[in-house]
């Protein structure tokens, strides 16, 4: 049996609490997208998808520096610097969104549409810190090969961390753009769950 560091459990435990979360507030998302008063996000900005090739890129950017026991500080680097462009595009995203007025008072989509990706934007900020923390520690990008060291391993639980991050956006730009109160509707009838 594989022994895990602390680290590594507590980045799992947190990560499946972010989960839990995210989860919790999609549920209510459906449940609620079916009033009359609810508003759909107007047509995708491409800002947003935008933010979703950033996403990705940091992410893979992430996972070759854990891959690599040389070179690592400029695919950090890389990752860092698509982490907060994305952080960036997701500003301008709700700038334009707010302009078509799509503002966060606008109806209850539009309040659930700036909560989550506002609380999707959060974590990616902890993420940047992370980032910038391990960045900035001994050892990071200076590994001899073979080297699993603590700026290996701190490498690797970034990497973890951006690819949650991730999968999360993927899942709520899903959610926000393609998840329609007939989907649900849909849904819920066909696993037996009753109307309101």
């Amino acid at each position: 049996m594989a022994r895990h560091s602390a680290a590594q459990v507590g980045l799992w435990t947190f990560m499946v609490v972010v989960c839990m979360l995210f989860l919790l507030f999609g549920i209510a998302y459906m449940m609620r997208i079916g009033y009359g008063d609810w508003r759909a996000p107007p047509a995708v900005p491409w800002q947003l998808w935008l933010s979703t090739a950033l996403l990705a890129g940091a992410s893979v950017a992430w996972q070759i520096a854990s891959w690599r026991a040389v070179a690592t500080q400029r695919w950090c680097l890389l990752g860092l610097l698509c982490a907060l462009a994305f952080v960036l595009s997701q500003l301008s995203a709700w700038r334009v969104l707010a302009a078509q007025g799509y503002a966060p008072a606008a109806s209850p989509g539009a309040g659930f549409f700036y909560m989550l990706t506002g609380l999707h934007g959060l974590h990616a900020a902890g993420g940047i810190v992370a980032a910038v923390l391990v960045m900035g520690q001994p050892g990071c990008g200076r590994a001899g090969p073979g080297d699993a060291g603590p700026a290996c391993t701190r490498v690797s639980l970034c990497s973890q961390y951006w690819h949650l991050l991730l999968i999360l956006w993927l899942a709520l730009f899903t959610l926000l753009f393609r998840v329609t109160p007939g989907l649900v509707q849909d849904f819920c009838a066909a696993v037996g769950i009753g109307g309101r």
